[in-house]
């Protein structure tokens, strides 16, 4: 019988080989996803990404398409709080299953110690228009030790923040 240490230690195994082969981890429950495209090719952070995806003939909010610069600006200079400032405070973040409730779970546990201190970047793809009230923004994402990652963040706005945001790899 496997310990439930050895377990799990060959369950995160299983899903550091998977992301850094590029293969993601699989999209279930996501509330919307963005289509591929095989002409889509990553933009650099000072290039502008495409506002919805070619053929949707949707627009995304312009303070939607603002506050997603914003928060990517913002993180990939490491500037802690102009990025907790884009979040609600009762904002819930759920990244891969991992789920934060409220804005200082999500910078402390989440956002700082993975991104911001890691030295990760977002490289924005896209911005595309989600169910109502949302926006599903379409990253590759350096994770500043080697490794490369490409998800999409699909967030709730409201008051001019995030409120909810689901984050899958794609």
């Amino acid at each position: 019988m496997i310990s439930r240490s050895l377990a799990a230690l060959l369950c995160a195994l299983v899903a550091v080989t998977a992301c850094s082969a590029g293969q993601g981890a699989p999209r279930l429950g996501e509330p919307s996803a963005l289509p591929s495209s095989s002409a889509s090719t990553p933009s650099s952070p000072s290039s502008s990404p495409s506002s919805s995806p070619p053929g949707s003939g949707a627009a995304v909010p312009a303070g939607y398409r603002e506050l997603v610069g914003r928060f990517v600006e913002a993180i990939n200079r490491g500037e802690t709080r102009r990025v907790a400032d884009v979040f609600a405070e009762d904002a819930t973040f759920d990244s891969v299953g991992r789920i934060y409730r409220g804005r200082a779970e999500i910078m402390g546990r989440f956002l700082e110690p993975e991104v911001i201190r890691a030295g990760g970047r977002y490289s924005l793809l896209r911005v595309a228009p989600g169910g109502a009230g949302r926006v599903v923004a379409e990253f590759d994402y350096d994770t500043g030790h080697g490794g490369k990652e490409h998800f999409t963040y699909d967030c709730a706005v409201s008051g001019g923040r995030f409120t909810d945001c689901v984050g899958r790899y794609v």
